[in-house]
């Protein structure tokens, strides 16, 4: 819209915002006070990778080749920091990384809240994804574990390669009414990032709902309790519906 004001840009954090190659296409005034060195011009165009030493450099050039959520803190001259880096998407095609940097107090209050349940209430339980998904309303997207070649040739990944968009070759992320997620590379470990992926995408999709199967207990071979565990943070995300096998493990 013409005229509407640009918040980001005075804000008294750093936002830096780059393409999925690492180029920087977007920095308001506390980055560029931040980040450019005397004698800078710009770094609008540049690639951000040049702009980290090792092994920062290292961990973001994998941020940006396998999109995820990335927080941690700092200090450096007596200032500490909270670093917050995510990727971006524009109709929910991935398109690189937004880093958030602002400055923090050493001692920080924390307060955990916890809504207060009406008496006599029963805690709710979270809604499940259904056994058995013969077809999908227009909002809803069909989760599946897939292999990283994107070769949707049994389970629960060919029913979505024939009913739900899935598409081969592509082993990752949202196709059609489809998200990918590849179990067949190795163990759990490998799983855990793009799990991590997931949530993130969905978090920033509200009105998706994603129904997640039984993803890596058919022909991957892992069990549930090996499986839910990496579903913890979805327990949390309204739009995110798991499978009862894992509710059933992560609610013990």
């Amino acid at each position: 819209m013409k005229n509407q004001k640009n918040y980001i840009e005075e804000a008294g954090f750093a936002v830096t915002v780059c393409k999925a190659d690492g180029e920087i296409i977007y920095m308001n005034q506390k980055s560029r006070k931040t980040f450019l060195k005397p004698g800078d011009e710009d770094l609008i165009g540049k690639n951000v990778l040049d702009c980290h030493p090792e092994p920062a450099r290292t961990l973001l050039s994998d941020l940006l080749a396998h999109p995820r959520n990335n927080a941690y803190t700092i200090e450096k001259n007596g200032v500490k920091k909270l670093i917050y880096q995510t990727p971006w998407y524009d109709k929910g095609e991935y398109k690189g990384f937004m880093e958030l940097s602002m400055e923090i107090p050493f001692e920080m209050k924390h307060a955990i809240r916890t809504p207060k349940p009406d008496a006599g209430a029963k805690p709710r339980r979270k809604p499940c994804s259904p056994n058995s998904i013969i077809d999908l309303k227009p909002n809803e997207v069909f989760v599946f574990g897939s292999n990283l070649r994107g070769s949707h040739g049994g389970g629960a990944a060919l029913v979505a390669y024939q009913k739900f968009g899935a598409v081969w070759g592509e082993g990752v992320g949202h196709f059609g009414q489809t998200y990918a997620i590849p179990t067949m590379q190795g163990g759990v470990e490998t799983i855990k990032p793009y799990v991590d992926q997931f949530i993130a995408y969905a978090m920033q999709h509200p009105q998706l709902t994603f129904l997640v199967t039984r993803i890596g207990c058919g022909i991957a071979g892992f069990t549930d309790e090996e499986m839910a565990p990496l579903f913890r943070a979805a327990m949390k995300v309204d739009n995110i519906l798991l499978p009862g096998s894992f509710v059933k493990v992560l609610e013990k």
